[in-house]
């Protein structure tokens, strides 16, 4: 099976819009939900996914940064800020979530070419290479040092981050996570963010981004043209049917619900400082 037949060896793929959303919608409720997709997934309930997700007004944290020496003093910087801090389930450092981040998870069988480590990461570079097509848009990956949550799959144009990547494997499926600034200000992001490190990093502390404001911007700032999460949302849908997927359109299925409820209880366990 190629991949100009069928778009990352998935001959059929579910789509869930999870754009227009409430504030009251939380990153907990969306880590919670790629644990259920992992588990649908591989249980063959559910054909692969691709999850389209915008939180407003929250900075989410890794293992690490929650461990810092002061990590209370960050969390109330950035509740100064209006942002609230939630800590996730799967690897990198903290970034800003708000209306401008387009989040975007893909959630796969962990079987055949995807049981490679690296392959996730692969397949979501090339889907994001695809969303940008129209624009010309010549997209790296590589760590961009001084950048907030670098990474090996750090993606940028001209040298300045645009997004990341991150996966978490789970009973037989992959959900590789990416963010990706689309409009707005990528200096003033990654401000906060220094702003968070050194408020909770303590003397001892080592390991953490030193974050630097130029190394981010958004695509609109790095491609000169207006561009919003619903445009990008709205062509998968006509990228995928392009190289021969059938589509399927849903929410949470009510089959989904027990196992996304148990994994809400694990993420509220990880975020202590919530209750």
């Amino acid at each position: 099976m190629s991949g100009d037949q069928f778009l990352l060896n998935q001959k059929e793929w579910r789509i869930i819009d999870q754009t227009k959303t409430h504030p009251s919608f939380t990153p907990l409720y969306s880590f919670a939900m790629d644990d259920t997709l992992c588990a649908s997934v591989s249980e063959g309930v559910s054909p692969a996914v691709i999850r389209g997700w915008v939180h407003q007004n929250f900075v989410v944290l890794g293992n690490r940064d929650y461990r810092l020496a002061r990590v209370q003093e960050g969390m109330q910087y950035l509740a100064q800020e209006g942002f609230e801090a939630i800590v996730r389930n799967s690897g990198g450092a903290a970034v800003v979530l708000d209306e401008g981040v387009f989040n975007l998870s893909l959630v796969l069988p962990a079987e055949g070419a995807f049981s490679a480590i690296n392959a996730g990461y692969d397949a979501m570079v090339r889907l994001i290479r695809l969303l940008l097509q129209p624009y010309q848009a010549t997209v790296d990956t590589g760590e961009i040092h001084g950048s907030y949550c670098p990474g090996d799959y750090d993606v940028s144009i001209g040298g300045r981050k645009f997004g990341g990547l991150a996966q978490r494997r789970r009973r037989g499926a992959v959900a590789v996570q990416a963010f990706f600034l689309v409009s707005g200000s990528g200096a003033s992001r990654a401000n906060m963010v220094r702003g968070f490190y050194e408020r909770a990093a303590g003397a001892h502390d080592e390991g953490y981004p030193v974050v630097v404001s130029d190394r981010v911007a958004s695509l609109e700032e790095l491609l000169a043209v207006p561009l919003t999460v619903d445009a990008l949302m709205a062509s998968l849908p006509s990228i995928l049917e392009k190289h021969g997927a059938s589509l399927s359109f849903s929410q949470l299925l009510p089959d989904e619900t027990p196992e996304f409820n148990r994994n809400i209880e694990r993420m509220q366990e990880r975020n202590p400082h919530l209750r």
